[in-house]
């Protein structure tokens, strides 16, 4: 199953973080390569505004970062309008109320995709509600 990557995991990836694990690591290289690795339009404005508030420096423009990772083989998969529809009812699971994390989330589940997050309300969520296959890049899957 491919992977959709949450914005804290992407920029983990980034800065090849030491917390995220070499098997992770390794998954994510060889879904690259066969174009099984994605994040929703919304990591990309997430992205943003975190460089502008100074919260993260990207080392360049946000624009020549998103493309950057897109030409690594990484798979963007833009809002639509059943993805924003849905991200709001998500709600009536108990998932809470960041925009964000719904859209990622609601875009994983509408393409069948596994969510890597470090958010422990996501993990949380999925682990209560069982709709959404969640995986934490900080675990090695053996243990």
């Amino acid at each position: 199953m491919s992977l959709l990557l949450d914005t804290n995991v992407l920029l983990r990836l980034t800065v090849d973080s030491a917390d995220i694990t070499d098997s992770f690591k390794e998954e994510v290289e060889s879904g690259l390569v066969d174009g099984d690795v994605a994040v929703s339009t919304v990591t990309f404005v997430e992205t943003a505004r975190l460089h502008h508030h100074g919260r993260i420096d990207l080392g360049c423009h946000p624009a020549v970062w998103r493309r950057e990772r897109l030409h690594s083989g990484l798979r963007e998969i833009p809002i639509g309008g059943d993805v924003a529809v849905e991200s709001v009812l998500l709600m009536t699971t108990g998932f809470h109320n960041d925009p964000a994390d719904q859209l990622i989330v609601t875009t994983a589940m509408l393409a069948g995709l596994r969510l890597a997050t470090t958010d422990r309300r996501i993990t949380a969520w999925a682990q209560q509600t069982r709709l959404l296959p969640v995986v934490d890049p900080r675990i090695d899957a053996e243990g």
